[in-house]
């Protein structure tokens, strides 16, 4: 850099948050939209934007098309034509009349939100511009394609990010509320994934003790999510050993429910100690090594098993037999 006299050296170090992709495929269609015209407008060639229609539309989405809930869409296009002279006298018979002329969104403001109890993703539209009106327009009926971006994710998508095409097979924005809308959205985002960490916090020698003559301890895991990511309808699958001469009894799978970043829950698993493994005999304060299976399924419901082991040891005491 000019005028520098003295160099430094700089070390940053970046942590790249974990993430799962996922594909957007994603057809909606409804007869609910409803908005305001505002024309004639300013011509694009005198530096407007030409008339414009700014609609609303919504339409549920039922369980598996954005993940396992009830879903909900919700559009907004904020629609312009480069001719005001496609909407004519409502009075007329016919009141509109197709004049060919184009249309296009403006992309600050065209958006489609998915929505469900978890959070929302809001992608941004674009299509065109007044130079270049990409969209089919007959005064009350835009169809064609464009571009969308993730602008952003709240809730348990926060942090999302993506892009894509869409395709408005329709949309009205004829005067009332009954306008039709036909929407596909394809693409790929990310949201953040959910991570594993497992604890011992405690061991005892379970049915009043008589496990201990039985060499068998018990072994309380907490298990967390440790995040970015939330995680729904997380589950243990299975428990294994990599000690020689341990057996794991069980239970080796368990329901943990909803585990939003931090979340942890606690389970139980009994173990057998071998006779001369991992500890001859005595087995007061015997150590062992646990692996615990949890699947962490995203807030899309994506399933994902991760795995932690975790260090054990006996209690140091026999029970008071």
């Amino acid at each position: 850099m000019g005028g520098a006299v003295v160099a430094a050296l700089f070390l940053f170090t970046f942590t790249v948050a974990p993430t799962h992709a996922a594909d957007l495929n994603i057809t909606v269609s409804g007869n609910d939209g409803v908005g305001r015209i505002t024309t004639p407008g300013r011509p694009c060639d005198e530096g407007g934007d030409g008339a414009h229609w700014h609609y609303d539309y919504g339409s549920p989405m039922d369980p598996g098309v954005f993940s396992s809930l009830v879903s909900e869409l919700r559009l907004h296009l904020d629609l312009h034509s480069e001719d005001d002279a496609t909407r004519i006298d409502p009075g007329a018979d016919p009141p509109f009349e197709d004049t060919g002329a184009g249309a296009f969104l403006q992309g600050e403001e065209s958006h489609a939100s998915l929505i469900n109890d978890r959070g929302t993703i809001k992608l941004r539209l674009s299509s065109g511009d007044c130079e270049n009106p990409t969209l089919d327009f007959d005064g009350t009926t835009a169809s064609g394609a464009g571009n969308w971006v993730v602008d952003r994710g709240v809730g348990s998508y926060r942090g999302a990010t993506g892009l894509g095409g869409f395709t408005l097979t329709e949309a009205g924005v004829a005067p009332g509320a009954d306008n039709p809308f036909n929407l596909v959205l394809d693409g790929d985002f990310e949201i953040l994934l959910p991570g594993l960490e497992v604890e011992v916090i405690q061991t005892y020698w379970g049915f009043l003790g008589a496990d201990y003559l039985l060499r068998q301890p018990t072994v309380v895991f907490r298990i967390t999510n440790t995040g970015p990511g939330d995680s729904f309808h997380s589950r243990l699958v299975n428990v294994t050993t990599p000690t020689s001469g341990v057996k794991v009894l069980g239970p080796k799978t368990a329901f943990l429910g909803d585990l939003h970043e931090g979340d942890s829950e606690l389970v139980s698993v009994k173990f057998q100690l071998g006779l001369l493994k991992p500890c001859a005999l005595v087995i007061l304060g015997c150590e062992f090594d646990a692996t615990l299976h949890v699947s962490l399924p995203d807030a899309l419901d994506r399933p994902d098993t991760q795995t932690d082991t975790a260090h054990a040891r006996a209690p140091d005491l026999p029970p008071p037999l």
